[in-house]
């Protein structure tokens, strides 16, 4: 695949560039047409000769719009396929990376990457260009206007160590702008997203003032270095265009001398001239290039700071996981710290048999969480080993791993769609409309969703459409229509009601054929489960049936009474 994107990129480019001196030599022969009409056909009143190569030259300018758009044509082409190779390659490695990356970056902070991918895009359609049209053309114009007058052409040559000194002054500053232009997009970008998400907690803590300040004083800072940035790039772009007026003015001053000599025609020096801005744009694209390549080597170092982040998908993680049951989690001997926290779990080993209900209970920080994620490997333990069955995690694939157990967050998120688009995400591929119906009976949401405008049909988002219990019941539905057989539940019913989650619970734990994990603060739950487990400071603490804890009348015993 990779060589066929290639030879269709090669061929784009051969066809931009045979275009491209098409266009260019029609150019060139339109300004010999100049010389011709004022060195030979006026004098010689060569009125129909004049005629034919007036229509001729026409019908030559017809076909070199049609080269030109042809070109654009192209160009767009081009542009779109790099698109498709650096931002589509941007996003699939996103989907790749561990759920800890996205934990510890600023959303804007990611989407800003887009912006970056752009630029890079921009700078290699324009090197490609500039590699295989510009320099051609400068190459091809130059040895016409060294034909034309030697002289004139050793004139128009002392801009180019002129143009190399500017670029090499101003090489610094720009890349010390670019850097600091980016960074500072990215904050904004990643306030404005986070207040846009917390706008309820804003508005119910009238902070609309302090939110909008700090916004205000972000997008201030951009400004100004946005503008010291474009300050620099006009400070640039003035010399070089000083640069070409005053060549230009010393060109037509020699030039001018040199027919007051006889030494050359008013026609030769007319077409030199009109022939140099050919010579001149292509030499200044090339030139230009400096800018864009700065920034997009900035852009390219911001893009590769995602890029260095290793894909969670390691080659290590070769097994599938085995489907013969009965599926025992066993943690042996596992500890996990947050960077360099002290251990959130030390030294915890439990044992679950397949099909077991239990209640994971315990003050906050006691490593309920943080045991439901190394259980579906969105982390990994520092020390000791999960095993499913048989089977170490660390050698299961990822993906495959997800499929058998599943873990439901306290705030799951609802995608903008319909509401059967929601409940059949990550279902398996043989589900049929009865699975569907058995499952929003389990969670209780069929009535709900049948009372809607457009039953299941209905479009939902995160922002509205439901109320938040109602998102937790489309969302555990969505968990009962996966292919999981062990079901890990962290506060997943926490914004219902105490008859619905009631009910809800007695359908969970009338499934004969799953485990389920609750992960629990309101003890309800644990009354009615198979055994308790609470955690304290990351070690299992009591474990046990809710009556032979409350008999025991210790730490779990005082958790219920308070």
């Amino acid at each position: 695949k990779a060589v066929r994107i290639f030879s269709i990129r090669a061929g784009l480019i051969a066809n931009i560039v045979v275009a491209s001196l098409l266009v260019t030599l029609i150019s060139i022969a339109g300004s010999y047409y100049m010389q011709l009409v004022i060195d030979a056909y006026i004098p010689s009143a060569m009125s129909n000769t004049l005629t034919v190569v007036s229509l001729g030259l026409i019908a030559t300018y017809v076909l070199q719009q049609l080269l030109s758009f042809a070109r654009t044509y192209l160009l767009t082409i081009m542009g779109q396929r790099l698109s498709i190779e650096v931002i589509l390659s941007y996003i699939r490695h996103l989907f790749e990376l561990p759920v800890n990356f996205f934990a510890t970056r600023r959303t804007g902070e990611i989407v800003t990457r887009f912006n970056d991918a752009n630029t890079i895009i921009d700078a290699m359609a324009n090197t490609i260009l500039s590699l295989f049209l510009d320099l051609g053309i400068t190459i091809i114009v130059g040895s016409v206007l060294a034909i034309q007058n030697t002289k004139l052409f050793l004139l128009s040559l002392i801009s180019f160590p002129i143009y190399f000194l500017i670029v090499y002054c101003f090489m610094k500053p720009f890349e010390r702008l670019n850097q600091e232009q980016m960074a500072s997009n990215a904050t904004l970008s990643s306030s404005i997203i986070e207040d846009i998400n917390g706008i309820e907690t804003i508005k119910s803590l009238t902070s609309e003032k302090t939110s909008y300040q700090k916004i205000d004083r972000e997008f201030i800072d951009y400004l100004k270095k946005s503008f010291a940035h474009q300050k620099s790039e006009a400070i640039q772009n003035s010399i070089k265009q000083s640069t070409q007026l005053i060549i230009n003015v010393l060109v037509l001053w020699l030039g001018a001398k040199l027919v007051i000599s006889n030494q050359i025609s008013v026609g030769q020096l007319v077409t030199y001239n009109a022939l140099l801005g050919y010579f001149t744009e292509p030499f200044q694209n090339i030139i230009n290039l400096q800018a864009k390549l700065q920034t997009a080597t900035v852009a390219n170092r911001r893009l590769n700071e995602v890029y260095l982040v290793k894909s969670e998908f390691k080659k290590s993680e070769s097994q599938e996981f085995h489907h013969n049951n009965p599926h025992n989690i066993i943690v042996d001997d596992v500890s996990y710290q947050y960077g360099y926290q002290k251990n959130i779990l030390h030294h915890f080993s439990i044992k679950i048999p397949f099909g077991e209900k239990i209640a994971l209970v315990g003050v906050s920080g006691s490593g309920k969480s943080t045991l439901a994620k190394l259980l579906v490997h969105f982390i990994s333990p520092s020390a000791g080993n999960i095993f499913i069955g048989e089977q170490n995690i660390k050698h299961v694939q990822r993906q495959n791993l997800r499929q058998h157990i599943l873990y439901l967050p306290q705030n799951p998120y609802i995608f903008t769609g319909s509401i059967l688009d929601n409940l059949t995400l990550g279902a398996r591929e043989n589900t049929t409309q009865e699975d569907i119906l058995h499952a929003v009976e389990l969670a209780d949401i069929k009535d709900d969703i049948e009372n809607m405008p457009q039953s299941y049909q209905t479009e939902i988002s995160k922002e509205g459409g439901m109320s938040g219990g109602q998102k937790q019941r489309i969302a555990l539905a969505r968990a009962l229509l996966s292919n999981s057989q062990i079901l890990i539940l962290d506060e997943s019913t926490s914004n219902l009601d105490v008859a619905t989650e009631k009910k809800i619970i007695d359908n969970l734990l009338s499934l004969k054929n799953k485990t389920i994990i609750f992960i629990a603060h309101r003890l309800t739950i644990a009354e009615k489960v198979q055994r308790v487990i609470l955690l304290e400071k990351g070690i299992i603490s009591e474990d046990g049936s809710h009556a032979e804890l409350i008999h025991k009348k210790s730490k779990y015993y005082h958790l219920v009474k308070h």
